[in-house]
């Protein structure tokens, strides 16, 4: 995590399990204390999460229109991965 005046961001990388997802909770209930009003950025790093079939669910407006992005951004890059390695894929 990384603090400054305006946002916190969240760094996460590889597998988030076991004691690294209670770790991950915990240090996040520390830090969302009441009133802090900064931004908070979640960066899912090298991350596998999408691109194995996870399942993001949202509950309002903004977070579904995100994911949405997310999902295309993935499949757009799939598509260029398949073109440039001449469909290829082993």
């Amino acid at each position: 995590m990384t603090d400054s005046p305006d946002e916190q961001r969240w760094s996460l990388q590889g597998q988030l399990v076991g004691q690294w997802a209670a770790e991950f909770t915990s240090a996040w209930r520390k830090a969302h204390v009441a009133g802090d009003i900064r931004t908070c950025i979640v960066e899912l790093i090298e991350s596998e999460i999408m691109s194995h079939g996870a399942e993001f669910i949202a509950s309002d407006v903004y977070t579904k229109h995100l994911l949405q992005n997310l999902r295309g951004d993935l499949e757009r890059s799939r598509v260029k991965e398949k073109h440039s390695d001449g469909g290829n894929r082993s």
